[in-house]
């Protein structure tokens, strides 16, 4: 592996080139990046400073310093964020919490909800969207509920991919691991609009280890015939396909994503549990100005995501028959409103309408369940900004979020054989409504310095409950500085975090009790700085203490709550060659705790410590190639067991080295 990488380096460097000029390297300043406006923190277009959220922008030129393979690699490098690969979820970390909800929407359409009564999909056809798609990323964090309903308690993501101005792209990507990519983008711009197709496949045989390693030894003999090490059982495969068409005021998008993917259930035989998993989004957005302080906006979208295992291999008999199938469907139909009434007060206000369905069949050996509901919500929201000066804004929010009663029928065949059902079962739920406010308040100290306040309440459906809520109160004080060299984002936040289950069920989906409340107290901080074209650097730290609460006698540390997060990362420009190095750094973990005890499924997690780099080599200004390396070092990362890997005492795996070598053409 090391020849491969000094060679790769050495052949890359003495590549004769023209000369490129210095506006193809790098051309915008970080003052100039910030006049950008977003629409995805509160349904107005507005430019950073003035949003009444903390609120993180990567541009295509931002991801291109850095070349990351995948999305998840570019969050774990945003501030403040840890991602956790379970096999089955990338699980979020943020702000003392692991797996809360963001809100995640592609060209400002939320995806299918992650989150439905007791039941809930990957968000992985999410993460299959391919990095050399994005033209825009916004990462929104705290509680975004005026703006996104229940289900966005932590923050939105939002990827844009349907930037007409962009050129046209063709890469591809071969590397160890079984790494493979091919991307390919077509972009066409009209007089009253254009159209933008990106397609993308993507396979990597993903996480290995030897699971004596990380089972303890009564564990590891448990059940002797089943797989003692992990590699070829995770393997991931993605496929992707993205089209976006705009005529004048409407804008069409259309999504498609198959995900096949290894996930890891204790026991597990034979070749393993293999995922099918298929996104199809169709989404209409239609906006225009009624007049020049009246505008609206309307998006509809449908969608229908399935999730199959035909295959679950967690019993040894080769004569078991265990199968998962799931099928949820989505309408959504959102219309806004934003009035400015004089140059002091803009209000918005905006309806939502969202039908999903739900259908599940699943087969243990000899026993058949079904599950199946409608469930409806219709929210209404308002937003109002007061603007006092050129100095102080104000503003206000509240959404009334409501969703009927609907009945949840489970069937029970306890012998396949024999048609009649052995059980039927009708649930009623009850219809639930919540008001759920945001106030905050913007000081434009001058024209680099800005200092938000901000106040947000937020819910999330409990992960596969039925009716449970949990529920988050955020403040936080967002500190913005702004100019051509630096970028400060600083951040003293407080979280408290209600009815939240502080236990884990061993492998299992059920839901556990929501007994516990969680307080996070924390302090952000993260810097950019860029003298010049020739270099770039950014770091950040966040510190951070949570402590459980729980409702009964005993009190639990919390699990999956790092105590510091770390990045750092730095790109330099020599010629025609871009140099850039990556380093993500993440502090001890303690592991779930099992329900009903107050033990812990495993020990502490290492320190984790993650150095990527990355050389771009512009042969021209259209033609480049590209060496990445993730997990230079080979480093044993762990993580704590639980979410759905409760046998690993040890800690779970993570990826080790990979290396990937790429070309890209654009035209």
């Amino acid at each position: 592996m090391r020849s491969i990488l000094i060679f790769s380096i050495i052949f890359i460097n003495t590549l004769f080139a023209q000369n490129i000029p210095k506006e193809e390297l790098d051309t915008l300043s970080l003052e100039e990046l910030m006049d950008i406006k977003i629409y995805s923190a509160t349904k107005s277009y507005q430019r950073i400073e003035d949003i009444p959220a903390n609120i993180i922008v990567l541009t295509r030129k931002d991801i291109e310093k850095y070349n990351y393979t995948t999305l998840d690699e570019l969050l774990k490098h945003v501030p403040g964020l840890f991602i956790i690969d379970d096999t089955e979820h990338f699980q979020i970390g943020s702000r003392g919490s692991l797996g809360s909800s963001f809100k995640l929407m592609i060209n400002n359409n939320p995806i299918s909800p992650l989150r439905i009564p007791r039941a809930g999909t990957s968000n992985r056809n999410f993460f299959a969207t391919p990095v050399e798609s994005i033209d825009r990323i916004e990462i929104i964090k705290g509680p975004q509920a005026v703006t996104y309903g229940s289900n966005s308690m932590y923050g939105s993501i939002n990827i844009i991919t349907n930037d007409f101005n962009a050129k046209n792209i063709i890469t591809l990507g071969k590397g160890n691991n079984g790494q493979e990519k091919v991307f390919a983008r077509i972009n066409h711009k009209q007089e009253n609009g254009g159209f933008t197709l990106n397609t993308s496949f993507f396979n990597t045989e993903g996480i290995k280890g030897d699971l004596k390693d990380s089972f303890t030894q009564t564990e590891y003999n448990k059940n002797p015939s089943a797989n003692k090490k992990l590699d070829g059982l995770l393997e991931n495969e993605y496929k992707t396909v993205d089209f976006s068409h705009r005529y004048k005021n409407l804008t069409t998008d259309i999504t498609y994503s198959k995900t096949n993917y290894g996930i890891y259930i204790e026991p597990t035989y034979r070749e393993g549990n293999n995922v099918d998993q298929v996104e199809k989004t169709l989404a209409f957005t239609y906006e225009d100005e009624i007049n020049e302080n009246l505008s609206y906006k309307a998006n509809l979208i449908t969608s229908q995501k399935n999730y199959d295992i035909n295959e679950v291999n967690i019993l040894s008999s080769t004569s078991s028959l265990v199968n998962n199938h799931a099928e949820d469907k989505r309408n959504q139909i959102d219309l806004h409103l934003n009035y400015k009434l004089n140059e002091q007060l803009r209000f918005l206000l905006g309806a939502t309408y969202e039908r999903t369905s739900y259908d599940f069949e699943g087969t243990f050996n000899t026993i058949a369940n079904t599950r199946k509901y409608i469930f409806k919500t219709e929210d209404i929201y308002s937003k109002i900004q007061y603007i006092y000066s050129d100095k102080f804004e104000f503003n206000a929010g509240i959404r009334h979020a409501s969703r009927d009663d609907f009945t949840i029928n489970f069937t029970q065949d306890n012998d396949l054989s024999n048609p009649v059902l052995d059980q039927i079962i009708s649930q009623k739920i009850n219809e639930k409504n919540e008001y759920l406010p945001e106030l905050s308040a913007v000081y434009h100290i001058d024209s680099n310095n800005h200092l938000k306040f901000l106040y947000g309440k937020a819910n999330q459906l409990a992960y596969s409950s039925i009716e449970k809520y949990e529920v988050i109160k955020s403040n936080e004080i967002n500190y913005l500085f702004l100019s051509r060299k630096y970028q400060i984002n600083s951040s003293l936040f407080y979280n408290k975090a209600e009815n939240i289950s502080l236990f884990t069920q061993n492998g299992k989906n059920l839901p556990t009790s929501s007994i516990g409340d969680k307080v996070t107290k924390g302090f952000e901080f993260a810097v950019k700085y860029k003298p010049n074209y020739n270099i770039e650097t950014s770091s950040s730290i966040t510190i951070q203490k949570t402590k459980n609460y729980a409702k009964s006698t005993e009190n639990y540390g919390p699990d999956f709550s790092p105590k510091i997060l770390s990045k750092f990362d730095i790109t330099y420009i020599h010629n025609k060659t871009r140099y850039s190095l990556l380093v993500d750094y993440i502090s001890k973990m303690e592991a779930s705790i099992k329900s009903g005890t107050n033990q812990r499924y495993g020990k502490k997690s290492n320190h984790n410590i993650n150095i990527n780099t990355n050389i771009n080599h512009k042969i021209n200004k259209d033609l480049s190639l590209n060496l990445h390396v993730y997990n230079l070092l080979d480093r044993d990362n762990r993580v704590p067991a639980g979410s759905t890997l409760t046998s690993f005492y040890n800690g779970a795996f993570t990826k080790g080295r990979e290396v990937l070598f790429s070309i890209k053409y654009k035209f």
